[in-house]
């Protein structure tokens, strides 16, 4: 009778041994699992963040853009959006569209027969002006990032001077809703690279 109590009770403690093993083991291969497949958020910031679209329907364009997302409280304190100055005659393939209290935004639409014109003819053109010096600092199919300088020969400037002193310009050629068109910085303007950026994702984004 006590060989068979003994029996049962080391029957029951390796039973309870190999349980205890199994529930560590799965337990560390979960732990494994979880830290070879970790999951990771990724954050992707909004390009059109400070953005806000504007119809330009009413001067012969339809489409809409992206300008920055500007304010002002009116007399009863309520917001409201600042309006873009949008220069165009009728009749005419040109826009300009500023804005007031910013003075270095100056966006230019032109309208093109066909789409025909490509960034290479457009890089071919900037060589032509020889008083410049144009450095291309980013380039796709469709746009370009450039900046523009004296010549050394025409300034006194060091280069170091030189490229603290750089203006940033684009150019993106898009075809929306039948229209073949070209954005563009206002060329006898100069630009630092924060509002180019900016003017290029409106472009890059109009619809």
């Amino acid at each position: 009778m006590i060989n068979n109590n003994i029996m049962k009770l080391n029957t029951l403690y390796y039973a309870f041994v190999s349980f205890t093993f199994l529930s560590v083991s799965c337990s560390e291969n979960l732990d494994e699992k979880s830290t070879e497949n970790p999951v990771t958020e990724v954050l992707v910031a909004d390009p059109l963040h400070g953005l806000r679209a504007v119809n330009l329907n009413e001067h012969e364009l339809d489409i809409q853009i992206y300008i920055p997302e500007k304010y002002f409280d009116d007399e009863d304190g309520y917001p409201r959006f600042i309006q873009p100055i949008v220069t165009h005659n009728l009749g005419e393939a040109k826009w300009e569209i500023t804005l007031p209290g910013k003075s270095r935004w100056h966006l230019v639409i032109e309208e093109n027969v066909d789409d025909s014109t490509t960034i290479k003819d457009e890089l071919d053109r900037l060589k032509s002006f020889e008083f410049f010096s144009y450095n291309i600092v980013e380039q796709t199919d469709s746009s370009l990032v450039y900046t523009k300088s004296l010549n050394m020969e025409n300034t006194t400037l060091d280069s170091l001077e030189m490229v603290k002193n750089a203006y940033y310009h684009f150019l993106c050629k898009r075809k929306i809703n039948g229209f073949n068109l070209t954005f563009k910085s206002a060329e006898m303007k100069d630009f630092r690279k924060p509002t180019v950026d900016q003017m290029l994702t409106g472009a890059k984004f109009a619809f």
